[in-house]
C-alpha cells in the first residue's frame, strides 16, 4: 500500500497540471502561447499522452491548421475527442476542405466503436460553408453525413438537425431543392428551438423566397416561440412591409436594441426615408458602431453631408471610435457635391482615430481629392497606401483622365503592370477615356488590342464607346459609323450619339443625318438628338431643314425638356448648396430653397 501512494500521489499531480494547462490553452491568445504550452505538455508527458489537455490544443483558435493537423498526426492512439476536435478546427478555419476532413472521419470510423453527435456538427458545418461555393462534393458529403445521423440514431438532436438545416439552406441544391430538404428536416424534428425557426427563415430569405419566410414568421408566432433579435433581423432585411415590421418591433419590445434598430435604419434607408431612419436611432438606448454606420451611410446616400458630419462628430464624443467603413459612405457623398472642406476633415479624424489606411479608405480618400479638384492630395494618399490592388491604381488612372491628364494616365498604367496588378474591364474604360479626351488615337488602339489579348477582357459597349468618342474626336467620322455598324449589338445609343456629337463639331451635316436615322430606328429618344442635328446643320446655313426638324421634333420636346445644369458651391460647415440654370426650385442639402430663374440670372448679369 505504501508503495502505491507515490504513483498516485504522481497521478492526481498530472491530473492537476492537465488542468492547468487546459486552462492556460482557454485563454491563450497567439500562437506562440500554444507552442510554449505545447512544449510544457510535452515536458510534462501530457502530450500527446493524456487526452484532455492535447484535445484542447488541437481545437485552439490560434492553432494554425498544418500545425493542429501534424499534433494530430503525432497522436499514436486519438481518441473520439482528438477527431472531434480536429473536424472543429477545420471546419472554424479559412483553410479547412473537405479533402482534410475526410481521412479525419475515416480515422474516427475505424478506430473507435461508435461516434457522438459532436463529431458530425464541424462535419456539416464545413459542408456548408463550401456548398454556396458550388462545391459538389460539399452537397454529396453533407447528404452522406445526414444518412450516418439517421444510422447512429441521431435524429431527434436538436443541435444536429438545426446543423442538417444549415447545411441544407446553404447547399442542398438548385431550383429550391435545398430549402425543400431544410424544411423537410424541420418539420420531421420532435423538438425546435429558436434557432431552428431563425436558420430556415433565414434560409428562405437568401433563397429570395420572402413570401415562404413570411408565412414561417408568422407561423413561430402561433406556435409561441419567444422572438429572437435574430430572427428579427432576418425578417427587417428581407425588405418586407418596412412600417408594419416596425411596429411589430415596438410591439414586442426590441426596437431599441442596437441589432434590431441597425436594420431598421438600413431598411429606411433602402426605402429612402432617411428621416423615420433618424426616429429609430434616436429611440435606441445603446448605440454602437454599426447603427452610428448605418444612419451614417444614410445620410450619405441621401446626400446630406451636413447631417453625416455631425453624426460622426457625435459619436466621437460619444466615445464610440469611428472605422473605414464609417468615412467611406460620407467621403463618396463629399466627392460627388464637391465637400473638400467636409472631405479634408474626414482625413483628419482618419488620422486622429489611427486608422489604418487600406484599401476602402484610401481609395474613397483618392476619390474625394480628384472629384474636388486636388489631384496632389490624392497621389500623396496613394502613396502612402501600404496595399495598392486593382481599385486604387484604377482611381488614380480615373482621377489623372478625368483632370485631362492622359500621358500621365499611361504612365501609371505602365507602372500598374511593372507592380504586378492585374487591370480588369473598369481600368481599361478609364485608360480608354483618357485618350478619348487627349485625343491619343494610337494609344486608344493600342489598349484595347492588349485588353484582347494579352489580358482575355472582351470589350463591352462602353470601351467601344469610348474608341467611337475617340475617332469622332479626332474627326476620323467613317471609321467611327463603321465600327459602330460593325457591332453585333448595332451599337447603343450612346455610341450614336456621341457620333452625333462629332458629327455636329466637324460640321458634317450628311452623316450627322445617318445616325439621326439609327436613333429614330431605336425608338431611344433624347432632348439633345434635334438639337445636336440642328447645330449640325446650322454649320452649314441649311436653314430649312433646321425648321423642319425643329417641327418634327417639337412635341417630342415639349413632352421630354431637356434636364436642367446645375452647380454646387461649399459654403462654411460643410454646406454644399446646388443652383439650377433654369427656372424651379431645389431642394439643398442643408435644407434651403434657392431659385435661380432665367429672369434671376439675367438681371444680375444686367447690374
Amino acid at each position: 500500500m505504501a508503495d502505491e501512494r507515490p504513483l498516485i500521489a504522481g497521478a492526481m499531480q498530472l491530473r492537476r497540471r492537465g488542468r492547468q494547462i487546459a486552462a492556460l490553452l482557454k485563454s491563450a491568445s497567439r500562437a506562440g502561447d500554444l507552442l510554449q504550452l505545447h512544449a510544457a505538455m510535452i515536458k510534462s508527458s501530457l502530450f500527446p499522452h493524456h487526452a484532455f489537455p492535447s484535445a484542447k490544443l488541437l481545437a485552439s483558435p490560434h492553432a494554425p491548421l498544418p500545425y493542429a493537423l501534424s499534433l494530430f498526426a503525432a497522436i499514436p492512439t486519438p481518441t473520439l475527442f482528438h477527431h472531434t476536435a480536429l473536424l472543429r478546427a477545420l471546419s472554424s478555419s479559412a483553410g479547412g476542405s473537405l479533402a482534410a476532413a475526410l481521412p479525419v472521419l475515416a480515422s474516427a470510423r475505424a478506430r473507435l466503436p461508435a461516434l457522438d453527435e459532436f463529431a458530425f456538427q464541424p462535419l456539416l458545418a464545413l459542408c456548408a460553408k463550401r456548398g454556396p461555393d458550388g462545391d459538389a462534393a460539399a452537397a454529396s458529403l453533407g447528404r452522406q453525413v445526414h444518412a450516418l445521423v439517421v444510422r447512429y440514431g441521431f435524429s431527434g438532436v436538436v443541435s444536429l438537425g438545426n446543423a442538417l438545416c444549415h447545411f441544407y439552406c446553404c447547399c442542398g441544391g438548385g431550383g429550391g431543392e435545398g430549402m425543400a430538404d431544410a424544411r423537410r428536416v424541420f418539420d420531421e424534428m420532435p423538438e425546435r428551438d429558436a434557432v431552428s425557426w431563425n436558420t430556415v427563415i433565414g434560409g428562405y430569405v437568401r433563397a429570395g423566397e420572402v413570401t415562404k419566410a413570411v408565412d414561417m414568421f408568422s407561423e413561430m408566432m402561433c406556435c409561441s416561440v419567444g422572438v429572437s433579435v435574430t430572427a428579427l433581423v432576418t425578417m427587417i432585411r428581407c425588405g418586407w412591409q418596412a412600417e408594419p415590421m416596425h411596429g411589430f418591433c415596438i410591439k414586442v419590445g426590441f426596437c431599441r436594441d442596437a441589432k434590431v434598430a441597425s436594420a431598421m435604419v438600413g431598411m429606411y434607408v433602402r426605402e429612402k426615408s432617411v428621416e423615420c431612419g433618424r426616429k429609430v436611432f434616436n429611440e435606441a438606448t445603446k448605440r454602437d458602431l454599426v447603427l452610428y454606420n448605418c444612419m451614417v451611410d444614410g445620410y450619405a446616400k441621401a446626400g446630406q453631408v451636413e447631417e453625416a458630419m455631425g453624426l460622426v462628430d457625435r459619436m466621437r464624443l460619444g466615445g464610440v471610435r469611428p472605422s473605414s467603413g464609417t468615412l467611406v459612405g460620407v467621403l463618396s457623398a463629399c466627392g460627388a457635391s464637391g465637400a473638400m472642406a467636409a472631405g479634408r476633415r474626414l482625413h483628419e479624424i482618419a488620422l486622429e482615430a489611427g486608422l489604418e489606411l487600406d484599401t476602402a479608405l484610401g481609395t474613397a480618400l483618392m476619390d474625394m481629392y480628384f472629384k474636388c479638384g486636388y489631384p496632389s492630395e490624392a497621389v500623396a494618399v496613394f502613396d502612402a497606401m501600404q496595399e495598392r490592388d486593382v481599385k486604387a491604381w484604377t482611381v488614380m488612372i480615373m482621377g489623372f483622365g478625368v483632370n485631362g491628364q492622359a500621358g500621365e494616365v499611361i504612365s501609371l498604367f505602365c507602372s500598374m503592370e511593372e507592380d504586378g496588378v492585374v487591370p480588369n474591364e473598369v481600368t481599361f474604360l478609364a485608360v480608354l477615356n483618357a485618350c478619348s479626351h487627349g485625343g491619343l488615337v494610337s494609344e486608344g488602339r493600342k489598349f484595347m488590342e492588349s485588353m484582347v489579348l494579352q489580358y482575355g477582357i472582351f470589350p463591352n459597349t462602353e470601351h467601344y464607346g469610348c474608341i467611337i468618342d475617340l475617332l469622332g474626336r479626332a474627326g476620323r467620322l467613317d471609321e467611327a459609323y463603321e465600327l459602330i455598324a460593325s457591332l453585333s449589338s448595332q451599337g447603343d445609343a450612346t455610341a450614336w450619339r456621341a457620333l452625333l456629337a462629332a458629327c455636329r463639331v466637324h460640321g458634317n451635316a450628311n452623316l450627322g443625318r445617318m445616325v439621326q436615322a439609327r436613333l429614330d430606328n431605336m425608338d431611344d429618344y433624347h432632348p439633345s438628338d434635334a438639337i445636336l442635328l440642328s447645330n449640325t446643320y446650322a454649320l452649314e446655313s441649311r436653314w430649312d431643314e433646321i425648321a423642319h426638324v425643329r417641327d418634327s421634333e417639337d412635341q417630342k420636346i415639349v413632352k421630354d425638356k431637356k434636364e436642367a445644369g446645375c452647380s454646387s458651391i461649399e459654403f462654411i460647415s460643410f454646406q454644399c448648396n446646388l443652383f439650377r440654370s433654369m427656372e424651379g426650385t431645389i431642394h439643398t442639402s442643408t435644407g434651403r430653397d434657392y431659385h435661380a430663374s432665367k429672369t434671376e440670372k439675367s438681371t444680375g448679369m444686367e447690374d
